[in-house]
C-alpha cells in the first residue's frame, strides 16, 4: 500500500465514519461501527509504516554556518543585539504607559553573553514621570538595573 492509496482510504474511512454518525445517531450501533472504522482507520494509517514501503526520516541538520547567510558572525551578533534592545523597549515603553506615565523616548542596552544569556545592563529613558517610570523598569527587569534619565 503506496501513500496515495493510504490517503484515499483515508478520505473513504472518514467519510464512512461521518455517514454512520449522522444516520443512526446516538444508538448503541452507531459506536459499534464508529469503534470499528476507528481501528481500520489506524490500521490503514500505520500500514505504509509497519510494512517498510514509507519510511520517515529526519533530514541531517547542518552545524549553522554565518558565511552560509552572507553574514559574519559579528554582524549576526550585533543585529540580535539591536532586535533584543528594540524588543525589550517597546515592552517596557508599553509597561510605562500601562502606569498612566508619558514615555518619550526609551534605549536600552543589551548585552549577549557567551552562553547566550541576555543581559540588560542600563536603561534610559525619558518620561514626564521619570521616578514613576524608573520604579516600572525595575521592577520588570531588576532591582540592579540601571536607569539613567535622558532628560537630565
Amino acid at each position: 500500500m503506496d501513500i496515495n492509496e493510504t490517503i484515499r482510504s483515508v478520505c473513504i474511512l472518514s467519510g464512512g465514519l461521518c455517514a454512520v454518525r449522522y444516520i443512526a445517531g446516538g444508538t448503541a450501533f452507531a459506536e459499534q461501527m464508529g469503534y470499528i472504522l476507528k481501528m481500520i482507520f489506524f490500521i490503514v494509517l500505520i500500514t505504509p509504516f509497519v510494512s517498510g514501503k514509507f519510511s520517515f526520516e529526519l533530514p541531517e541538520i547542518p552545524d549553522y554556518r554565518y558565511a552560509e547567510y552572507g553574514c559574519t558572525q559579528e554582524e549576526y551578533e550585533n543585529e540580535l543585539k539591536r532586535c533584543t534592545a528594540e524588543n525589550v523597549s517597546q515592552v517596557l515603553a508599553e509597561q510605562i504607559s500601562a502606569a498612566n506615565v508619558i514615555c518619550r523616548k526609551i534605549e536600552t542596552e543589551v548585552n549577549i553573553s557567551d552562553d547566550s544569556s541576555i543581559i540588560i545592563s542600563k536603561v534610559i529613558v525619558s518620561a514626564d514621570d521619570f521616578a514613576k517610570a524608573a520604579e516600572v523598569i525595575r521592577s520588570t527587569l531588576g532591582a540592579e538595573t540601571e536607569v539613567i534619565n535622558a532628560d537630565s
